[in-house]
């Protein structure tokens, strides 16, 4: 993943490519993002990729990346 830095309540929205695992095979694409601070307590973050072509696309809206 490219991204350096999230910010709560902005879109996410990126593509990623996996050559050696690319959709048309079958496969799926999550991430699960592990907060680095204990204060205030976060649940871990899943995101499930959709497909596009041979590309996975990764988005969340505003709203869902509020509570981050």
């Amino acid at each position: 993943m490219g991204l350096e830095k999230l910010v709560a309540g902005d879109t996410l929205d990126f593509t990623d490519t996996v050559p050696d695992y690319p959709p048309a095979d079958g496969w799926t694409l999550k991430y699960r993002l592990i907060p680095q601070f204990t204060t205030p307590t976060q649940a871990p973050i899943e995101l499930t990729a959709s497909t596009s072509g041979t590309d996975y696309l990764v988005q969340a809206s505003p709203a869902l990346t509020a509570s981050w």
